[in-house]
């Protein structure tokens, strides 16, 4: 999940150079869209979700601006946030987030529990790459233990807990699993078939479900 990112992020909030939340929450001036980097980081964001969704989303960049704010490499006109593949993880993975999601990484990355209304939907189409199924602040697995290689899969929050006598906790088990079960943070890891998602196109209606009672 980006965490060489956030851990980036969570310390710049700590020697207050400026607020993440308020970084992702307005656009900062773009920069540098010419450049080849710019453009490979485009390409690699809108890989993570269909083109009726990434198409138009806003593209964040790796870097950071002078005052400590993430580059928008990409002005978008809907909803979504596209991130490129991360530096330093041992896979690709990019992700396009709805806007529900973002609420919930702000909150991962100040350490708040997240305020989830609403199911929230995550598209990682390349896959993606984690230190840990259990621990959402780990930079590197556990001895004995290898980075957690997803393939193409979406990502659901849903407002409560995860029914974990429904969903496994196995990220290898071959079918949908929570990930960091019991913490605030957790989340169900769905694989796909990520021609077959990139042909569905847009699913973010599900998040205006009524949150349960």
């Amino acid at each position: 999940m980006l965490l060489n990112r956030m851990l980036k992020m969570t310390l710049l909030l700590v020697v207050g150079i400026a607020t993440i939340a308020l970084g992702l929450a307005h656009a900062v001036s773009v920069a540098g869209q010419a450049t080849p980097d710019a453009q490979a980081q485009i390409e690699s964001a809108m890989a993570a979700g269909p083109s009726s969704i990434s198409g138009n989303a806003t593209i964040m960049g790796n870097e950071m601006d002078a005052e400590g704010n993430p580059v928008v490499l990409r002005e978008g006109s809907n909803d979504w946030t596209c991130f490129p593949d991360a530096p330093g993880t041992p896979d690709r993975d990019p992700m396009c987030l709805d806007k529900t999601f973002m609420g919930w990484l702000k909150a991962l990355i100040v350490h708040k529990e997240p305020n989830t209304q609403v199911a929230g939907l995550a598209y990682m189409l390349s896959g993606g790459s984690d230190a840990s199924n259990t621990d959402p602040y780990a930079t590197g697995p556990e001895e004995g233990n290898e980075w957690i290689t997803s393939p193409a899969h979406v990502m659901i929050i849903m407002p409560g807990k995860l029914d974990q006598s429904i969903y496994s906790t196995d990220p290898v088990s071959g079918g949908p699993f929570i990930m960091w079960a019991g913490t605030p943070y957790e989340h169900l890891m769905v694989p796909v078939d990520p021609h077959g998602m990139v042909e569905m196109g847009d699913m973010s209606g599900m998040g205006q479900a009524t949150p349960p009672a």
